[in-house]
């Protein structure tokens, strides 16, 4: 937005440019109010669904397979990211986005009215597949439906979008579960699939499959196309190779992170040969899907993408287990643990907005932010574990979550702003599709680990505190790696 300013020869004019052409003026309100709604209903899907799950599963006479329920979706929304990476970047996001949703809406139907446990398995796992489409092609719809300078302004409202499901969607899957059915948790949602589908459409058709490049770079292509055509087609050829071989570890990944996460929970030989199996799969395929020397943390793109792991294994890793250690630990109820985590809902979409002031920018680049945040989150989480103690006041771990996720709010739209500009165009849903699967892998193998120390070491109710402040300096070392190399999101 600076630049912008600083080309015209009349800032108060400037300003209202700027003003009028925003997110919700009528050039970019459709494509706005289509994204919001799409977020607030998968949002409101995914807090919904833990609430109603125990119903759905004990119905079902399925208790034995309720994992399952959780792992079908996580895994198979990593093949999914990667697909619409692949797709969004050779065709546009129009696709990916539309199918995405289609399959989401039938997995939500399968799952609301399944009569077996293997249908309902099946329909979370359409779910999965569809959110891991309708993710990435979301980061693309924002990277190519808007200008540069509304890309942070947009990811803003992608996190407010959670605020409302957050507070309300536990409450509502609740009265619905109890007064009426769990089924018309998933049948609810599946119902209101219209309405993101009814704004977007139209600016899904608007949408080019990719910017248009300079005037000058597209005269440079015209007259070297005709000298260029043997090694386009090579390149095309390596192009496909190298397709198919993601694709392939992609379903590797998925396979490899499901048997991990139901593995680590089962203490006996079923265990001892599934997460050695799943080590096997995740180790050569996982290096495939992520930037290149993102394990050497390369400056730059491969950082960027390690943060959102990182981050994610850290704060998510944690959360899963605050209300438990609330309910075990400091004998709360169930809904007042759980009621816990709501003002941290509220903090990371005010420090999200936050980043976008003009006061915190001229103080802070992006890689300042996405430090303070990582470093904000790594130290209040201390107070997580500082709650284990009978002796500390029950609201320290709703104060460590707050603080938290400000931390989170300072971090994630950073990251995922800065993965847009490190990215060329062609690339866009590749390095899209690195960040999510980075996320959702760190989170899934950072909780199925604690959980599998929970279960080896747990004795019994109110004595495990050694075994949760043990999980919590876990999840804070992870959070550690983060600040040390935050810095180096910036390209020199």
């Amino acid at each position: 937005m600076a630049s912008f300013v600083e080309t015209s020869p009349d800032p108060v004019q400037t300003t209202e440019i700027v003003q009028l052409d925003g997110l919700f003026s009528s050039k970019y309100l459709a494509v706005t109010i289509g994204i919001i709604a799409s977020v607030l209903l998968t949002a409101f899907e995914a807090m919904a669904v833990s609430t109603a799950m125990p119903a759905a599963v004990a119905d079902l006479h399925g208790l034995p397979y309720y994992s399952l329920a959780f792992s079908a979706f996580l895994t198979l929304s990593l093949l999914g990211m990667v697909l619409a990476g692949q797709r969004a970047d050779a065709r546009g996001p129009r696709l990916p986005y539309l199918g995405g949703f289609g399959l989401f809406g039938v997995g939500l139907l399968a799952a609301g009215t399944a009569t077996s446990m293997a249908q309902f398995v099946l329909g979370r796992a359409l779910q999965g597949f569809g959110s891991g489409l309708m993710i990435v092609s979301l980061y693309i719809l924002v990277a190519r439906a808007y200008p540069e300078r509304l890309h942070s302004k947009a990811f803003s409202v992608i996190a407010s979008c959670w605020v409302l499901p957050a507070i309300i969607g536990p409450f509502i899957s609740g009265v619905l579960t109890e007064d009426v059915s769990w089924r018309w948790v998933f049948l609810g949602v599946a119902a209101l699939i219209a309405v993101p589908l009814g704004f977007l459409v139209q600016p899904l058709r608007n949408v080019p499959d990719l910017p248009a490049p300079p005037e000058s770079a597209a005269a440079d292509a015209a007259s070297s196309k005709e000298a260029a055509s043997s090694t386009d087609t090579a390149s095309s050829t390596d192009t496909a190779a190298r397709q198919r071989t993601v694709r392939i570890c992609a379903a590797l990944t998925a396979l490899g992170a499901g048997l991990f996460q139901f593995g680590s929970q089962q203490l006996n030989w079923v265990g001892a040969v599934l997460v050695p199996l799943a080590v096997v799969l995740l180790v050569p395929s996982v290096p495939k899907l992520l930037p290149r020397d993102i394990f050497r943390a390369g400056r730059g793109l491969p950082t960027v993408v390690a943060m959102r792991g990182l981050m994610a294994g850290t704060y998510f890793g944690i959360e899963a287990f605050i209300p438990l250690m609330l309910v075990q630990e400091r004998g709360m109820s169930v809904t007042a643990a759980g009621l816990s985590l709501t003002g941290a809902a509220i903090s990371w979409a005010a420090a999200a907005w936050a980043i976008n002031r003009p006061w915190l920018r001229a103080r802070l680049s992006q890689a300042g932010m996405v430090r303070l945040g990582a470093g904000i989150t790594t130290t209040s989480l201390l107070l997580a574990i500082a709650a284990i103690s009978p002796h500390v006041p029950q609201w320290t771990a709703a104060a460590a979550m707050f603080f938290a996720a400000a931390g989170m709010g300072l971090v994630w739209p950073n990251v995922s702003v800065l993965t847009l500009e490190l990215s060329a165009p062609g690339d866009q849903g590749a390095n899209a599709a690195s960040l999510q699967v980075a996320d959702g892998l760190s989170s899934t193998l950072s909780i199925a680990v604690a959980g599998a120390v929970y279960h080896a070491l747990h004795t019994s109710a109110a004595a495990d505190r050694p075994v949760f402040a043990l999980m919590y300096g876990m999840f804070i070392a992870v959070g550690a790696v983060a600040w040390l190399i935050a810095p180096r999101v910036r390209v020199r």
